[in-house]
């Protein structure tokens, strides 16, 4: 039964170290495809894009990207 003190100052060392540092965020180095609806972490916080594909214009910015505002 040595095991039990063990086992329970590991899962409070666990909890800890949980509560403390922040998990891992989906960092994205490319642009979202078209049909992509996931969260992205910049630098400043969270941001969820809706991608849909647009026609080009000749008033297309770079990368083709489009601001839409509806």
């Amino acid at each position: 039964m040595d095991f039990i003190p063990c086992l329970l100052a590991g899962v409070l060392t666990g909890f800890f170290v949980v509560s403390i540092f922040k998990p891992p965020t989906r960092q994205v180095p490319a642009i979202p495809t078209p049909g992509d609806s996931g969260s992205f972490t910049t630098k400043s916080g969270c941001v969820k894009i809706k991608a849909e594909p647009v026609p080009c214009s000749s008033s297309a910015v770079s990368l083709n990207v489009l601001v839409n505002d509806r």
